[in-house]
């Protein structure tokens, strides 16, 4: 995939861009912010046509991108007496007053920012038994960047800030996080790990509780220079490569951002030729490293992805990964360009070759039914060339989305069901996950513990639904249900937990933000509790994003 993606970077480099921008420095939007959910209900009204949802995150300078090609839709649509929606006009303009540096960027001035972008403060208490490890057992809080959180009151105090300079832009985001102490796992949990992960001999329970968490983390923090809109940059980044809200199976921010080199084409491009009825596309690509594993420690991680948008409703991706390297493996340039070829998995299943990575392939789609819902689904595959060369081990993440509802048009809805809990693999006569797992790299697709892709985990089955209600452009309440299972076969005697929650999110005065949330979770595991058991969490986050400090930005 890799290979194809540097033909394409030939051909478009002399075919030229579709269309054509400024080349500038930008830094990305992180992936949990606003801003995305205002640009997908703008696409889903058909007022953004060129988006590409399954490829995040987006530069500043491609959202403003986005935020301009529905200003110039609006308009015209005014000019020619058609209706526009209310909530649309003042979503659109909400993101040009936030964007509107970069819109001048790219109307042709130089890049030249130094911004101080939030500073914030969260605190998450828990009052129950909580799940906090998706590789084995599942996660209470996911998509919190791997993010700690315990029983009791977890705590995490930060600040992110970005700068541009013609092609070059950095960014840092650093944030200090508490936890408190947690029991140690008992021998039998210990034991029960052993056999998953197909690791022994077994741990040995020490009986001492786990030491309170104290440290400091960077989270998304990179630098990297624009050339020709391809923005190459290395540091920690964290990728969400898929259309799904609960998680896509690959890529998302459910771990702590991965230390990556990457190469991302930040606008769509068309080919020349038969080439261009593929519609315009997107591509990324990035090779990093790993941690928290202890078997083949350290290993590294490449991945690609190729997006195309065949018409202004239909959108489908492929994504490639592969774990490889690692300490006590096979390491060198040649296992670098072999773990690129999904093929060589392939001739490893049929006994012939020697297992020298972890390879997964997905294909993902989002299909727009003009105003009224939009349709998304992954299909993910590992070990296999293609996600459908055996489709009863393919796993599966599916939803609608509904932008507006009848009468209602400030309400929408999404729903989403997805499982792992695909065939399992007889291993020494124990049963365990085809997904997320490997037999070389025990401690799974994971970075320092926590699952890359969707918290379902392995051998999991879920549904999820989201009721939002839109107060104004940067306000919403966002109620959500959530049931996941694990398997019978996977996990003695399986597990099922499910979440109620009620979010709400938004500027409330001033330079000063809000999130806050109730969840109250419901479990029943009988490995781990004898009866079942219920976890009441609440979060509030106060955020200030000073427009003030920032050097080079013209205030509005």
């Amino acid at each position: 995939m890799l290979a194809f993606s540097l033909l394409l970077f030939a051909a478009e480099t002399r075919a030229g861009d579709y269309p054509r921008y400024p080349a500038r420095g930008s830094t990305y939007v992180p992936v949990d912010s606003w801003v995305y959910p205002a640009l997908e209900r703008l696409a889903a009204w058909r007022y953004i046509n060129s988006d590409f949802r399954g490829m995040r995150p987006w530069t500043r300078t491609e959202c403003a991108r986005l935020s301009d090609e529905a200003g110039e839709n609006i308009r015209e649509r005014i000019r020619t007496d058609q209706e526009v929606l209310s909530e649309a006009a003042d979503l659109q303009q909400e993101l040009a007053r936030e964007f509107a540096e970069e819109l001048r960027w790219l109307g042709g001035e130089k890049a030249r920012e130094l911004a101080v972008e939030s500073l914030y403060s969260r605190v998450l208490s828990m009052s129950g038994p909580i799940l906090n490890d998706s590789y084995h057992f599942g996660q209470t809080i996911s998509n919190d960047y791997g993010r700690p959180a315990r029983r009791g009151t977890n705590a995490i105090a930060g600040g992110n800030a970005r700068a541009s300079y013609g092609p070059f832009f950095g960014y840092v985001w650093g944030e200090y996080q508490h936890s408190p102490a947690m029991p140690s796992p008992t021998q039998a949990i210990l034991d029960l790990q052993a056999q998953q992960d197909q690791i022994f001999p077994a741990k040995t329970a020490t009986g001492i509780p786990f030491e309170p968490i104290n440290r400091f983390r960077l989270l998304d923090t990179y630098a990297g220079v624009n050339l020709w809109n391809w923005q190459i940059s290395y540091g920690r980044q964290s990728l969400w490569w898929g259309t799904s809200e609960s998680g896509p199976l690959l890529m998302s921010n459910n771990a702590e951002p991965i230390n990556m080199l990457r190469i991302n084409r930040v606008v769509p491009f068309r080919l020349p030729w038969i080439f261009k009825y593929l519609g315009p596309m997107r591509i990324d690509a990035f090779v990093g490293r790993l941690g928290g594993h202890e078997i083949a420690a350290h290993p590294w991680l490449q991945g690609q992805r190729i997006s195309f948008k065949m018409t202004r409703w239909f959108e489908f991706a492929l994504t490639h990964t592969a774990t490889f390297c690692g300490a006590g493996q096979e390491c060198g340039v040649d296992v670098f360009f072999k773990a690129l070829i999904p093929i060589n998995e392939l001739r490893t299943i049929s006994g012939t070759a020697k297992s020298l990575s972890d390879q997964h392939m997905s294909f993902d789609f989002q299909l727009r039914a003009k105003k009224l819902f939009t349709w998304y689904g992954e299909f993910l595959g590992s070990d296999d060339p293609h996600p459908f060369n055996a489709p009863t081990r393919m796993a599966v993440n599916t939803g609608l989305y509904f932008s507006r509802l009848p009468g209602l048009s400030r309400m929408d809805l999404r729903v989403e069901g997805y499982y792992t809990d695909t065939p399992n693999r007889v291993k020494d006569g124990f049963m365990h996950s085809l997904h997320y797992s490997h037999s070389t790299y025990k401690n799974g697709y994971t970075n320092n513990g926590n699952i890359l892709g969707n918290a379902v985990g392995r051998s999991g089955i879920g549904y999820h639904a989201w009721l939002g209600y839109w107060l104004s452009p940067r306000q919403r309440i966002v109620l959500g249900f959530n049931h996941t299972g694990v398997s019978t076969i996977f996990m003695p005697g399986g597990g099922q937990w499910s979440d109620f929650s009620a979010r709400y999110e938004g500027k409330i005065h001033g330079d000063w933000w809000l999130r806050s949330w109730v969840q109250i979770e419901t479990m029943k595991y009988p490995v781990l509790f004898s009866v079942p058991q219920t976890n009441t969490a609440a979060a509030i986050e106060i955020r200030f994003v000073p427009e003030q400090w920032q050097i080079g930005r013209q205030r509005n």
